[in-house]
């Protein structure tokens, strides 16, 4: 039996929030600004339509078991959709904020209505909702009821927003076999790479198959690498120096861990290369042999038309055809 393992994915994703308070839907507006990306509905009914029409036109499909029969039978290296592809991911809704008390319908009406709608649901109750919410919640109607009148009410919904965004992008990440991508799932792995992510303000990042690497951009879309390497990879990659014949000093720096080619956008070296990048190799801590690094891309080694957050985002504020960023 072939070991499955889900790689790395994350990128921006919608949340909507519904509530017919006008003074409470223009505070969570002012709180969670991001127009392109949020949307905000005084009508429960018109969110709902909006939903619906999201949900069927861009709803991921999940891999059934005759998938992965099939993945073990043809000796893949990788099953799933590639996210980094798809031109509608933004559009995808991770999370739904809905107030209890509206007048059109409640908010755990709203929620039965998108049963079948793969996002996290979040309530919004007063004092004297505490008991359907928590009705809600024991039957699987919502995920998590916040306290509109909690002093920290913010700080929760943020924080779950942030948990559930996470959760709907991991959902999308490709699925490889034969330890091909493993050390990118190891939570050492996740834990530096999370350091860079912060550290170099990145919105969003791809496992590639062919490089074996993560690809990285931050909000302008400039690209950048992530990459990991423990004791056989490095095997693996210092082996292929030595099988195509390399008589340089590349092999010895990279066994003494001095340097850590970059190869993209190939995975490994290949003969004649000339010229080779590196980037200063940095232990992964709490993992003997292994090494991480991150380095700055030209975007001329990518694809002309690759799709980015950052051209979506600037896509979006010169169109005039979301109606749906807005209250409606």
């Amino acid at each position: 039996m072939r070991r499955f393992v889900r790689q790395p994915v994350f990128y921006p994703v919608s949340t909507v929030f519904v509530d017919d308070h006008p003074g409470f839907l223009d505070a969570l507006r002012g709180t969670y600004r991001n127009g392109p990306l949020n949307r905000f509905f005084s009508s429960p009914r018109e969110a709902l339509n909006f939903l619906t029409s999201q949900h069927r036109r861009g709803t991921p499909e999940r891999l059934s078991g005759s998938q992965f029969s099939d993945f073990e039978k043809r000796s893949f290296n990788a099953l799933g959709l590639d996210a980094l592809t798809d031109v509608t991911r933004f559009d995808e809704v991770a999370a739904v904020v809905a107030d209890y008390e509206m007048d059109e319908m409640n908010g755990v009406e709203v929620f039965a209505a998108l049963a079948d709608m793969p996002c996290t649901k979040i309530l919004l109750t007063g004092v004297a909702t505490e008991r359907e919410a928590v009705e809600a919640f024991n039957a699987g109607v919502i995920d998590l009821y916040v306290k509109k009148s909690a002093p920290d009410m913010t700080e929760k919904l943020t924080r779950a927003l942030t948990e559930a965004k996470a959760r709907h992008c991991a959902e999308r990440g490709m699925i490889s076999a034969n330890d091909v991508g493993s050390t990118y799932c190891d939570a050492r792995a996740l834990a530096v790479m999370q350091t860079i992510v912060e550290r170099e303000r990145i919105v969003e990042y791809y496992w590639r198959l062919d490089q074996n690497a993560v690809l990285m951009f931050d909000a302008s879309g400039q690209p950048s690498v992530f990459l990991v390497w423990d004791a056989d990879e490095w095997a693996f990659q210092c082996g292929i120096v030595a099988d195509e014949g390399d008589t340089s000093s590349l092999r010895r720096e990279m066994e003494a861990r001095r340097i850590m080619p970059l190869y993209w956008p190939f995975q490994a070296y290949r003969a004649g290369m000339m010229g080779v990048p590196s980037i200063q190799p940095l232990p992964v801590p709490g993992w003997d042999g292994a090494f991480y690094g991150w380095s700055r891309l030209e975007s001329a080694v990518l694809e002309p038309n690759m799709s980015t957050y950052a051209r979506w985002r600037k896509a979006q504020m010169n169109s005039d055809r979301r109606p749906d960023s807005f209250a409606i």
